[in-house]
């Protein structure tokens, strides 16, 4: 095993905290698969990428991406185990991602490894003139799952958008570290995380809007919500602001609750039972988050839908 230092925080905060930064141990026997190369060189293009894992493997991909000037792309990632919910193993996928001047890519990524796979996915997107990236992310599944994502909006009029949908439970752990750099004038960022936590689950959310010189009239916001299904679990949220330009603006916050008692009578009083309720809340931010993904995929959302259960009948 050697060690790899990621997930850092761009400021350092209390080291009781733990958050500043995460030690992974990465197995020596890692396999490199040849690089993937998607040159988005097409109107409207759609393409599905579904990563399977075998068990027992330590596993390194990388992902490079391209959209031409003006063109449109979908990309689907599915992450899974080859053994289904029983597999294990070690898997780490990296994304660089260049959009050219006033293209836009939506990148899906739905992570259900199984709960003995650890998974580290790092993503760089370089934003160009009136680019436009959307990232939409779900967690389902997956022993430790590590995220980090850069996105440079260095040229006037990019824009980010980031939604994530998550649940953990059991024993598991998922830490998130996004981080929106702007030196482009009017450049824009959205960050919007929801998710349910349950058990003895731990979440650890890291989000940095960094405006830098040269990000005249940029804007960024960032939002969290958590609900906590149970008092053992240990939900830690880091929402960050930095500044070196005068014309900006942005705002950040996080709110962390518990099931409504008001909204649970409610929902008694209408047949629910305890059980569904708890389920009906649990896939809910899930959900919500798989319906952003654009009609044009809607094959491929439909179909992560039913497999997961979240079907229109509940």
């Amino acid at each position: 095993m050697s060690d790899k230092v990621i997930n850092q925080m761009p400021v350092k905060t209390w080291n009781w905290l733990k958050m500043n930064e995460v030690h992974i141990d990465i197995p020596d026997d890692m396999c490199d698969v040849a690089p993937i190369v998607i040159h988005g060189d097409e109107e409207d293009g759609l393409r599905e990428m579904p990563f399977v894992f075998k068990n027992g493997s330590s596993t390194g991909g990388k992902v490079d991406i391209s959209v031409d000037e003006g063109k449109n792309q979908i990309i689907l990632m599915d992450f899974k185990a080859e053994n289904g919910d029983s597999g294990d193993g070690f898997a780490a996928v990296d994304v660089n991602i260049t959009l050219e001047k006033s293209s836009e890519l939506t990148l899906v990524q739905v992570h259900r490894l199984s709960d003995k796979f650890v998974m580290t996915n790092t993503i760089r997107a370089d934003i160009g003139e009136r680019a436009d990236f959307h990232l939409i992310q779900v967690f389902l599944r997956g022993a430790k799952t590590y995220v980090d994502v850069e996105a440079k909006l260095s040229k006037r009029k990019s824009a980010l958008h980031i939604d994530t949908g998550y649940l953990t439970t059991d024993d598991r752990l998922l830490d998130i570290n996004y981080n929106a750099l702007h030196s482009g004038a009017k450049s824009t960022s959205d960050i919007d995380v929801s998710g349910v936590m349950c058990d003895r689950s731990k979440k650890n959310f890291r989000g940095t809007i960094d405006f830098r010189l040269g990000a005249d009239q940029a804007k960024g916001n960032e939002i969290e919500n958590v609900l906590v299904m149970d008092p053992d679990v240990v939900n830690k949220t880091i929402p960050i602001i930095l500044c070196e330009e005068e014309d900006v603006e942005g705002n950040h916050g996080a709110t962390i609750g518990r099931l409504n008692d008001d909204m649970v009578y409610y929902m008694r009083s209408r047949g629910l039972d305890d059980e569904t309720i708890r389920e009906m809340m649990k896939v809910a931010p899930i959900d919500a988050v798989l319906r952003r993904i654009p009609d044009r995929a809607r094959e491929f959302r439909d179909r992560i839908r039913n497999e997961e259960g979240l079907t229109d009948e509940q």
